[in-house]
């Protein structure tokens, strides 16, 4: 294998945690020399988690885990939702290396991003390495990641790799060795940022006494450099991150970074070709794509250059690109470089294409001939079998894990095809300081690094991801896709103020008062978002007030308010229909424990699938928030996952218990509420929000009254309180009127008083005003048809009076106001639906 410096097992002198560090003898390790103790650029950390202690650091780190939290750093957004989410797993202790030493690494990933260009740009092109025999033909053609339509493009193009990560490790003599390219759509640089947040709330003076280099002009020049990539003549280019969606577990990465770099985040399903032009669908229209970067995998960008058998791509994108009316970051068949069958030849082609010698090596590796010796010393060596290809068709293989006849079959195969396979001999990382829990062990690293295409050149990131192994004898798991823990990777600087920042983007901007494009999907998400939002709030206020009723007149034989409400939740399929209907002013509390209990937890059961409750529709709410990362905040995420998380406790097993639990449901409705209207900027992102949210509660509220009306021909006292408790009216009530509720003035609160925010009334002033705000419809100055059924019933509402000179007079008015009640009911569905056709869909409203 190779050479192997030996260092000290002793532990380093000292006192407090790093007094017990007991390094791995054989193995390099980042923190202890050779003499046992500390490395002069650990110093400033060391002393100062020495100082902290184990209590101290466990306290100290309790805050970062909180930001953690805050912040809903999470690696796979679209869990199941009875699972908890796969937390964002970071060790407090970072990996710290010298300015000096950086300058090594930089200068030598720059060297590889830029051969590996110079690589693609041939496969894509003359193919000279095919000609002159440096690369064998077998080794393009059978990559799945060879994309042929790209071919035969000029070398003088700008970069094909425009962006590029590198995975890198120390071997046990010390020097570095890369373990693997990654040119496809590679991901961490969000993962990275959000390590160094956390570490630099945790530990201020302690990055600041070690000059610690910042993140943030790396990001800023990215984003300066991706608006450059755009026609000159383009003032404000519409730049796109291609998002595989919330289903992929990266995605929480993706929103992050277009949040932080204020581009629009979109899935496949959000852009289209017109014209050998690509577009952004939004609520204002089709809008030009003039910079796209792809993060998902290149067979899956253009279902018609190459079938897949997901949606995330974009149908004609292709075509878009050899149009020229795209950049691209980075163009679909970069993962070509991926290929670990790659690296063999690697040496040879740095010596053709820059006439030098590769500054970090590969790790060591065999490919096809070579190979054949390895293949027969399986057994009498530590190797790792891997796929030759970009795309991995199965996972590396340690034959040290393998018995005799699992080998022998391992053997079988790869002389049957050895063109699939290459042989890597194991090689032991580096290890660093890591946080157990309550002790600091050695545990081996891998580090990726971060570039970008920029003037010729690339620009590389000053720190990066670094992947830790969970245990001591383990290998540190290098996709983000391995569960193992992360760190921050500090690069401490000599000079004096290493922070100042020093960027490419202007020093003065001009004022902008405008909140980015919004996508039609996204509009459409922020719409269901408001709707289930106010869905889950209303069913579990109808829920509430029935317990809240049952238990404070359980000693009453009837309770009239009781059945509406039940025949409400069973019309909107929270209840069965026939056990609902069957409800009758005598209660029966085991059937109405049962029945909330399955409306508002999640349970066992199986239900029809047409059946709803409130934890289906927090699971929705969950799904579209995730979808929506970009344009919520964190306070609003963690509010849903509170909510997401309370429904699925266990039940209570008496009906006074159910009290606690709805209670608490709706406070986080309420501090949702709170930050949907006070955290959110008034842009069409939370036009959209807010309208699902009147058009839910307006929905609600007219489906209660209808169904009070229908099953009594008079409204009682004990039915108009339970209305005014389910709109939060009774205060309101009692402080404008005396004594027990009458029909009248009680309706008249709850849907014709503009100045009450939960009435009718409100909830349809609201929409109107947000329908103007709307783009205006094309072509037409006359109102968009939804705009109009709101209109007409807010006309209603504000020219009606709820006034009565004797019974009949009552009568005459209750009887016209349940027939509007009646027909608005039916209309608003429509409302939504019109909605939809105009803006989520690009094509024309025709009313049935």
């Amino acid at each position: 294998m190779y050479s192997q410096s030996q260092s000290s097992g002793n532990a380093p002198e000292g006192e407090g945690l790093f007094a017990s560090y007991q390094p791995k003898a054989g193995i390099f390790d980042e923190y202890t020399q050779q003499t046992g103790e500390g490395r002069a650029l650990w110093k400033t950390f060391a002393s100062r988690i020495n100082a902290l202690g184990e209590k101290g650091l466990i306290s100290a780190w309790r805050r970062g885990e909180e930001i953690l939290r805050e912040n809903g750093i999470s690696f796979d957004l679209m869990s199941s939702s009875s699972e908890s989410l796969r937390r964002w797993n970071l060790d407090p202790i970072p990996l710290v290396l010298s300015q000096q030493e950086w300058a090594h690494l930089s200068k030598s990933a720059i060297q590889r991003a830029t051969l590996l260009d110079h690589i693609l740009k041939d496969c894509y092109g003359p193919q000279k390495l095919i000609k002159s025999g440096i690369l064998p033909h077998s080794f393009l053609y059978s990559q799945l990641e060879y994309h042929r339509s790209m071919s035969h493009r000029p070398l003088s193009d700008p970069p094909l790799l425009s962006f590029y990560a590198v995975d890198i490790a120390r071997g046990p003599n010390g020097n570095w060795i890369v373990l693997a390219d990654r040119a496809e759509a590679p991901n961490g640089t969000g993962f990275a940022l959000e390590n160094r947040i956390v570490l630099s709330n945790v530990f201020p003076e302690t990055s600041k006494r070690m000059n610690l280099i910042r993140l943030a002009s790396f990001f800023q020049d990215f984003s300066a450099n991706l608006r450059s990539l755009a026609p000159p003549s383009i003032d404000d280019p519409k730049i796109v991150m291609l998002s595989p969606g919330a289903g992929d577990k990266t995605y929480f990465e993706d929103a992050f970074l277009t949040r932080y770099l204020g581009i629009t985040l979109a899935v496949g399903s959000e852009l289209t070709v017109r014209n050998d032009r690509l577009y952004l669908k939004t609520v204002r229209g089709l809008q030009m794509v003039h910079v796209l970067i792809r993060r998902i995998q290149s067979n899956d960008a253009d279902p018609l250059d190459t079938p897949t058998s997901n949606y995330h791509g974009v149908p004609g994108l292709m075509q878009v690109i050899h149009s020229g009316n795209v950049t691209i970051v980075n163009p679909p068949g970069t993962g070509l470089v991926e290929a670990p069958a790659l690296l063999p030849y690697l040496p040879e082609i740095s010596k053709f294409f820059l006439g030098e010698n590769l500054h970090i090596p590969s790790i060591e590796t065999a490919y096809h001939e070579p190979m054949q010796d390895l293949v027969q010393r399986l057994r009498s060596e530590s190797l790792v079998v891997k796929s030759a290809y970009s795309r991995k068709l199965f996972q590396p293989i340690i034959t040290r894990q393998l018995n005799p006849s699992q080998l022998e079959k391992l053997k079988q195969n790869i002389q049957a095809d050895p063109a699939r396979y290459v042989i890597q001999r194991e090689m032991p990382f580096s290890t660093a300081p890591s946080w157990t829990g309550n002790r600091i062990e050695p545990r081996p690293v891998a580090i990726r690094l971060f570039l970008f295409a920029e003037n010729g050149t690339y620009h590389v990131m000053p720190g990066g991801l670094v992947r830790a192994a969970s245990q001591a004898e383990a290998l540190p798991g290098l996709s983000l896709h391995e569960n193992t823990s992360s760190k921050d990777l500090w690069i401490c600087s000599t000079a004096d103020k290493p922070n100042k920042l020093i960027t490419n983007i202007p020093s003065r901007v001009s004022v902008l008062r405008k909140s980015g494009t919004l996508s039609s999907h996204a509009a459409d998400n922020m719409l269901w978002i408001g709707r289930y939002s106010e869905r889950s709030e209303y069913a579990t206020r109808v829920l509430l007030e029935i317990v809240l009723t049952a238990v404070a007149e359980q000693d009453n034989l009837e309770l009239p308010a009781i059945p509406p409400l039940i025949k409400t939740l069973g019309k909107l399929n929270y209840i069965e229909k026939s056990r609902a209907e069957a409800y009758t002013a005598l209660i029966d509390h085991k059937q109405l424990l049962e029945d909330l209990t399955e409306a508002f937890f999640e349970t066992n059961r199986v239900r029809p699938p047409s059946f709803d409750s409130v934890p289906q529709n927090l699971t929705r709410l969950l799904n579209l928030a995730a979808h929506s990362r970009d344009r919520l905040s964190n306070e609003t995420w963690r509010i849903i996952q509170n909510l997401d998380g309370l429904v699925r406790t266990v039940p209570p097993r008496v009906l006074s218990s159910f009290r606690s639990p709805l209670q608490q449901a709706i406070l986080l409705h309420s501090a949702f509420n709170g930050t949907c209207r006070e955290n959110i900027t008034r842009s069409e992102s939370w036009r959209f929000l807010n309208i699902g949210r009147r058009i839910e509660r307006s929905s609600w509220l007219v489906t209660i009254v209808e169904q009070m009306m229908a099953d009594h021909s008079v409204l009682t006292p004990p039915l108009l309180d339970a209305m005014l408790s389910i709109s939060d009216c009774t205060m309101t009530y009692r402080f404008r009127y005396q004594g027990a509720p009458q029909p009248l003035p009680a309706l008249d609160l709850i849907l014709f008083d503009p100045q009450n925010p939960r009435s009718l009334a409100y909830q349809l002033a609201d929409l109107d005003q947000s329908f103007c705000e709307l783009p205006p419809p094309k072509d037409t100055l006359v109102l968009r048809p939804a705009h109009r059924t709101i209109r007409k019933a807010l006309n209603y509402l504000q020219t009606e009076v709820l006034q009565a000179n004797d019974a009949q007079n009552e009568a005459l008015i209750l009887s016209q106001l349940k027939d509007f009640i009646s027909q608005l009911r039916k209309d608003l569905p429509a409302v939504h639906e019109q909605l939809s056709w105009e803006f989520f869909t690009h094509a024309a409203f025709t009313a049935s």
